[in-house]
């Protein structure tokens, strides 16, 4: 606005009258424009009408206008449930696995009792609910990416569960494709205690690389379990070495086409192996030949904590909540240490990459810090302990120059419930809990976060632990999406550097 003042005295108001000589009449009229002006005239009217079309008229008519989605931010309450392990971003839904409350109310009849769980998709502009899959077996273990069976124009999810549950499902409908279902012809007992499958080349010779996994029975009767991704038949369950009161640490060496695993029994513990060639099958003749992708190699490798020229680096040591504490190093190209951190009852999840425009890249560190009381550590009834929970989520970037910023994006609280050593929230459920996707469709990075929390019935709920609270608290589950790369800058002015 113009720098205004006020009149200083009444006589710098006085406006000067030119005195009218009445003795005269005087005629005024509008002379005729010249040809040149009339030109001049219509010629600045035609310009302003042709920057109109320009501006707003061409561009419609020559490229398809399309409307920005303005709501692509939103919060999104679950009651009565609790998220697990990573959402997953297929055919513009979000796919993630959950299971029930196991203290306080529930969500009614519409999710199964705390030993159920299920498949839960949400819409990724809005977070509309799109539809809820109960399961018979608590699910412990969602993957959209790994299966080649493609249904609705997507890749299925394999969805793996308690007591030997394995599934395909598709996504878009939440239908189950198939069931590992055990051959009664081979009077064997449905597969038991399995492992998350690994992914191999194809034996049924149906086009789609197949699965395999450990099933374990009872001491010296363990199996491998190889499955049709296809169809979800079991293809072949060969017996492992009677010894092996135990096996675990199933992997695959695409090199030698030889499965590995760990058998262990009372005196020693040792690597067996199982080649695919023992199969006795015609579609194995070449199986030497085939050739992995090297996205998918990079599957059963260590995990990848670069973003740029820079790397990560979490160790997290001893056992939370009351006796673990975490260290976190951030390297430079050169290997030099550039960023530390330490802290004791704190533990950090498993870091994403940032990989933005403009050559920004990054990582995201979602961590959690114990803050109960030690006074009131065991605040608890009949043996339910309260743990009071601080979550943040740290932005680790760097420009094109080199240049690092670190800042806090988010705090929020967490109360958790526990009982001897089974917690809820449970902190192996939440290490994956924040996803780096494009919601939105142009370009831009958004970040998908959640967090479950106990919400109690009173302010102080360390000082209210008994049966009648614990009965009335509400476990909720919160997605969060944020435009977090379009937010950039403007997180970067609001918040304090860490």
């Amino acid at each position: 606005m113009g720098d205004y003042q006020r009149l200083l005295t009444d006589a710098d108001a006085d406006v000067q009258h030119n005195t009218l000589d009445n003795s005269r009449q005087n005629v005024y009229y509008v002379k005729p424009l010249y040809n040149c002006h009339k030109i001049t005239f219509a010629s600045s009217i035609l310009f302003f009408i042709l920057v109109f079309l320009f501006i707003w008229v061409v561009p419609c008519n020559v490229y398809p206008c399309v409307k920005k989605d303005t709501d692509i931010t939103w919060d999104k309450t679950l009651n009565g449930l609790e998220l697990k392990g990573r959402m997953h971003l297929v055919g513009g839904n979000l796919i993630a696995i959950l299971r029930g409350a196991k203290w306080g109310k529930t969500q009614g009849n519409r999710f199964p009792p705390p030993q159920g769980g299920g498949v839960i998709a949400l819409l990724g502009k809005t977070g509309e609910e799109l539809y809820w899959l109960p399961l018979t077996a608590l699910p412990r273990y969602i993957d959209c990416s790994v299966l080649d069976l493609v249904v609705n124009g997507v890749k299925a999810c394999l969805v793996v569960g308690e007591g030997g549950y394995i599934a395909a499902l598709n996504p878009i409908t939440g239908l189950v494709e198939w069931k590992v279902v055990a051959n009664k012809k081979d009077h064997l007992p449905q597969p038991h205690d399995v492992d998350v499958p690994l992914l191999i080349p194809d034996i049924d010779g149906d086009g789609l690389r197949d699965l395999v996994t450990l099933s374990r029975y009872t001491s010296g009767h363990h199996r491998l379990i190889f499955i049709s991704a296809k169809t979800g038949n079991v293809i072949k369950h060969p017996s492992l070495k009677p010894e092996c009161s135990l096996v675990s640490d199933l992997t695959y060496d695409f090199r030698s086409s030889t499965l590995f695993y760990t058998c262990s029994n009372k005196i020693t513990s040792k690597i067996e192996s199982y080649k695919l060639s023992d199969i006795k099958s015609t579609y194995l003749n070449s199986l030497g030949q085939v050739l992995i992708p090297d996205e998918e190699r990079k599957r059963f490798e260590e995990r990848n904590n670069f973003a740029g020229e820079h790397k990560v680096i979490v160790s997290n040591n001893g056992t939370c909540p009351h006796d673990c504490y975490v260290s976190v190093n951030v390297t430079d190209s050169n290997n030099k240490t550039i960023w530390y951190y330490h802290s004791d009852r704190t533990y950090i999840m498993y870091p994403v990459p940032l990989h933005f425009k403009h050559s920004i890249t990054g990582f995201l560190l979602k961590l959690w810090k114990w803050n109960t009381p030690s006074e009131k550590q065991h605040s608890s009834y009949d043996g339910v302990t309260v743990e009071l929970i601080k979550e943040r989520i740290v932005l680790i970037t760097f420009n094109k120059s080199g240049i690092m910023h670190v800042v806090n994006a988010s705090q929020i609280d967490i109360i958790q419930l526990c009982y001897d050593n089974e917690c809820q929230p449970h902190l192996s459920f939440q290490t994956q809990s924040a996803l780096i996707a494009d919601l939105s469709g142009d370009g831009t990075q958004d970040l998908v976060s959640y967090f479950v929390t106990y919400k109690p019935s009173t302010e102080d709920p360390l000082s209210a632990v008994n049966e009648d609270s614990i009965k009335d608290w509400v476990l909720e589950s919160r997605v969060k999406v944020v435009r977090l790369e379009a937010e950039l800058p403007k997180l970067y002015e609001a918040v304090s550097t860490y």
